[in-house]
């Protein structure tokens, strides 16, 4: 980054950090805390690593990538066996994993029982991992099963109402405040990214997708207020939410995409955003502010996402701006994805990684990013 030596020196030491926790060979994942201090999550992994963490790391290391892919395919056994006991279909993965893949939620926690976009999410990072590496391969043997059994997963997970529609019921959404509610609003676009992703699958490996998936995924409710913004859940209704949710369906989901939608679900929902919630959540903000074009609103999310979290003396970063548990990879993942996906306008698509509408903070003269993808392309906005 010209012009702005100390966020790049953040910048890089969050990269540092997401290359240190991981190992292309080990085909293990990365916990939130990564490496270090392991209070209070006890290197479980969580969702931190397919929507944070994993997206910076398939631009710039495809073999750490495939390790985190990897650690869940290992596990789809026990994921099986867990949605059995749900009385589910499919796969239903843990919130909080051990290396044995079982569910490791301490019992007074309801996100355990409840979480259960964790199952989706994974869904979306394996057809990421093979948008971008286009390895036929892996998907064949290890990346397909996981993502139809996740999709038989939230066939079996739905409920239909009477007017042909389906909810997704009882389960605590991204904003963790709010448990127990109905038709959360990223649960419900995460499960039908996953049911999408999985007929495309099925597509790419010259097989039969099941017609469920893809009727299932069109009748999944998105709920909205009469002006049309993005309702979190049934019984929103204003509240203060922990983190980022209504918004992850504009990025990384692509759900709600028109512009004024996008606009008037940030501008709704940034006043609502907790004080005491983790470092990432305002990172989703910055990326889809500067996506439309409205760079200064980006860079003052950008800094707002991990400034006040940063550590005496390294800048280690830490979940909330008032504990000082760290490294906080999540975090690391969140303010890189602000730099990469909103700034220097990079995205995943079925083509592989995509570059639209880069737009840089006056505080910057250039923007270099090296080493993208399978073919190692740089990127270089003025």
């Amino acid at each position: 980054i010209e012009g702005d030596l100390t966020t790049q020196q953040d910048v890089r030491l969050a990269l540092y950090h997401l290359y240190a926790f991981g190992r292309g060979d080990s085909d293990l994942s990365i916990a939130p805390m990564g490496l270090s201090l392991q209070t209070p999550y006890n290197g479980h992994i969580f969702w931190d690593t397919e929507l944070w963490m994993f997206p910076p790391l398939l631009l710039f290391n495809q073999d750490i990538a495939r390790s985190l892919v990897n650690y869940r395919s290992d596990r789809l056994a026990p994921a099986k066996r867990r949605a059995i006991n749900y009385g589910y279909d499919g796969a239903m993965f843990p919130w909080e994993s051990d290396d044995t893949g079982e569910e490791a939620t301490p019992p007074f926690a309801l996100t355990g029982p409840f979480e259960h976009h964790i199952t989706a999410d994974i869904a979306i990072a394996f057809w990421n991992y093979y948008r971008v590496t286009k390895d036929k391969k892996w998907l064949e043997e290890k990346g397909y099963a996981v993502i139809k059994e996740i999709a038989d997963f939230w066939v079996s997970r739905v409920t239909e109402n009477t007017d042909g529609s389906y909810s997704i019921n009882n389960v605590v959404g991204a904003n963790e405040f709010a448990p127990n509610v109905n038709d959360n609003a990223f649960t419900n676009g995460a499960a039908i990214t996953a049911l999408k992703y999985a007929v495309k699958a099925s597509e790419a490996l010259g097989l039969q997708p099941d017609p469920k998936w893809w009727k299932v995924a069109e009748k999944i409710r998105i709920l909205r207020f009469e002006d049309g913004t993005t309702r979190e859940h049934s019984g929103y209704n204003g509240e203060i939410i922990k983190q980022a949710d209504v918004n992850l369906l504009s990025y990384p989901l692509s759900i709600v995409n028109e512009e004024q939608s996008i606009l008037k679900d940030l501008e709704y929902y940034e006043p609502k955003l907790s004080k005491d919630g983790p470092a990432m959540g305002k990172s989703i903000f910055a990326v889809l502010y500067a996506r439309q074009g409205d760079v200064d609103n980006a860079y003052r999310l950008f800094k707002e996402s991990y400034v006040p979290n940063q550590q005496a003396p390294f800048g280690a970063l830490s979940e909330v701006a008032t504990s000082n548990f760290s490294y906080f990879a999540t975090g690391a993942g969140g303010m890189l994805q602000t730099v990469l996906f909103g700034f220097a306008g990079l995205d995943f698509s079925d083509e592989g990684i995509v570059q639209n509408n880069p737009i840089l903070p006056k505080e910057w003269k250039s923007l270099t990013v090296k080493g993208v993808g399978p073919e190692k392309k740089d990127y270089h906005i003025e």
